[in-house]
């Protein structure tokens, strides 16, 4: 099925005049140098090819090219008109001749029976000994040291050699010539009979993958082989199919309106229609940050408005929710892509599963919703090269299609919590929070709708009260405990200011498993910090007492603090420390803002 719609995809390009894409026997390839020939053969000069300007700059251009396919092993493999200065002078200490010779031998084949001038420029130039005699010897250098694809232009001429119609003309007569003794079968993709494909187009601009490119359909050990087959022909794709899917998909990961990388995973996505409005909010729910870069702010604006919508649970507006998304996740394998995933709905529904992650990720204090930017908080230091590639797929998937989030994100959070206790930065905290809590409310939802009993049904309802901001009436042990842990430690920064190290460096790891072993410690010098702070700030204190009373008696049972808590209740403490911090911290600076209200009030009279 991937086939068949990156099939269908550039089908449709090729027919949309308004997109420049190559027709089957072109590519689109990165060329850095520009050899300028004589009508006799001479090479007058070599120029290097660049884009952009400053931090811009590009020391090569994108061209469409004659077709490369995929060179691998120790063979040699002449592309034409566009080649490494290995192959079109030579420069190669171990193989340069013999490079060199399967070239001439290449464009002889092509070239031979055309009466272009630019044609016969390139054959006698291949015939030539003293074909590079007037290059600079630092050129010469560049080129073979530098590396880079170069391509040819007749002297006097606006375009490049391969521009010429007569030569893409004698370039498509031999492309159709070398097909017709190639093996012919039926095709797995389009059903028609043709010329099966002997290895599939590489397909390039996948982070981590090979340079040259990477195959998505390849066989490379015998044992993967069936029925005496070779190498791709074993799974039966035309070779009009495989350019027409391979091409899709280099077009697709060189656009970033089209692409998202998380972590190791490239992310592309693409319609069953031309939807640019439609193609902007997939952007912005599979990325949102990567909105940031689109050049139409006005339509940008749109999209957030979309994405405001999609949390309320409202329809869309402007868009057509019918419009069917395909998104395919790959990530390298050397030479290989390796399909994480594959998923396809409509927008509508895409967007419906969209706004109840953003709900399930809501929380208090916390800006951020890009699934990309929570799931650095699973990497060590927030690397996103140290991102479970298993993971980011398994999160993709939740957040497109509803189901639940894969049990490793929930352990996780834990395990990066017990770590380094979110201090690395201000953020973290309620980052993972947020997750924690996503996890909690999905894993309850959904055991909801799945559960027939009563008694499953109380127990969700329970959990779904988990919600943005702090609820006092929460019960659960992890939630009431993290509450407490959170009001003793604003009861020590209050009574003692910046310390060395406060209760949360170096208790709530064990506050968060084996409350028992801890918390009766804390509390004793919860009290002592209390009594320090009456003595400068009674009125603190009170609020402090008050709030301590009030969880505690929310403690009940024989034992006040069970000795250990369950993974589950430790997710709950987390997320309870969080939303209690940001309430007491929202309510000290509200009383603040009171306090400064009045004195400048005060002021104002006594002025009059």
């Amino acid at each position: 099925m991937i086939l068949q719609e990156l099939n269908r995809y550039y089908e449709r390009l090729l027919a949309d005049p308004e997109r420049d894409v190559p027709a089957r026997h072109w590519s689109v390839e990165k060329a850095a140098w520009e050899l300028k020939l004589s009508r006799d053969g001479r090479l007058l000069g070599a120029y290097q090819l660049t884009a952009g300007t400053g931090k811009e700059l590009r020391r090569f251009v994108s061209l469409r090219v004659p077709e490369h396919t995929t060179r691998s092993g120790t063979g040699m493999l002449p592309f034409f008109l566009c080649d490494n200065a290995a192959y079109l002078l030579g420069y190669d200490e171990k193989r340069g001749p013999d490079k060199l010779a399967s070239a001439h031998a290449l464009h002889e084949a092509v070239l031979g029976e055309c009466d272009d001038e630019g044609a016969q420029a390139v054959l006698r130039f291949f015939e030539r000994e003293d074909r590079d005699a007037d290059l600079d010897e630092g050129v010469r250098s560049e080129l073979a040291e530098g590396g880079g694809f170069a391509v040819f232009r007749l002297d006097g001429d606006r375009g490049r050699l391969h521009e010429r119609p007569a030569v893409a003309a004698a370039w498509a007569s031999y492309c159709d010539g070398q097909a017709a003794g190639e093996v012919v079968g039926q095709c797995a993709v389009t059903g028609e009979e043709g010329p099966l494909d002997r290895l599939f187009p590489q397909v390039t601009g996948v982070p981590g993958a090979q340079s040259a490119g990477a195959s998505l359909v390849s066989f490379n050990l015998q044992s993967f082989e069936s029925y005496g087959k070779s190498q791709a022909y074993n799974a039966s794709v035309s070779e009009a199919a495989a350019f027409n899917a391979g091409s899709a998909l280099r077009q697709l990961c060189a656009d970033r309106e089209h692409r998202v990388r998380i972590g190791e995973t490239t992310v592309v996505f693409w319609a069953d229609r031309p939807a640019p409005a439609e193609d902007l909010v997939m952007l912005g729910i599979l990325d949102p940050d990567e909105l940031d870069r689109a050049e139409d702010q006005n339509a940008v604006q749109e999209v957030r408005a979309a994405l405001e919508s999609m949390e309320r649970g409202l329809p869309l507006a402007g868009v057509d929710t019918e419009t069917r998304y395909f998104v395919l996740g790959l990530a390298p394998n050397a030479a290989r892509l390796a399909v994480r995933f594959f998923e396809t709905s409509t927008l509508g529904r895409m967007a419906e599963n969209f706004g109840a992650y953003l709900r399930d990720v809501s929380m208090a204090d916390v800006r951020a919703r890009s699934l990309r930017t929570l799931l650095l908080q699973t990497a060590p230091m927030g690397s996103a090269d140290q991102l479970p590639s298993t993971l980011v797929n398994g999160c993709i998937e939740a957040m497109l299609t509803g189901r639940a989030f894969p049990q490793a994100l929930y352990y996780a959070v834990l395990s990066r919590m017990r770590s380094d206790h979110a201090r690395r930065n201000s953020w973290d905290m309620g980052q993972r929070a947020a997750l924690l809590k996503a996890c909690l409310v999905r894993r309850a939802r959904l055991g909801a709708e799945n559960s027939n009993g009563e008694d499953g049904a109380a127990r969700a309802d329970e959990e779904r009260s988990l919600d943005v901001d702090l609820d006092k009436k929460r019960a659960n042990r992890g939630y009431v405990l993290g509450r407490l842990f959170a009001v003793m430690e604003h009861a020590q920064r209050s009574a003692l200011g910046e310390v060395n190290a406060t209760i949360r460096d170096r208790y709530i790891g064990a506050a968060s498993t084996t409350p028992a072993r801890v918390f009766p410690h804390l509390l004793h010098n919860t009290q002592n910090h209390l009594s320090k702070l009456r003595k400068f700030n009674p009125g603190l204190c009170v609020k402090f007492e008050k709030a301590n009373d009030e969880i505690m008696a929310m403690l009940d049972g024989p034992a006040l603090f069970p000795k250990t808590l369950d993974a589950e209740d430790q997710g709950e403490f987390f997320v309870g420390y969080h939303q209690q911090r940001v309430d007491l911290w929202k309510k000290h600076d509200d009383e603040a803002d009171a306090a400064a209200d009045a004195e400048d009030a005060d002021d104002e009279t006594e002025t009059n």
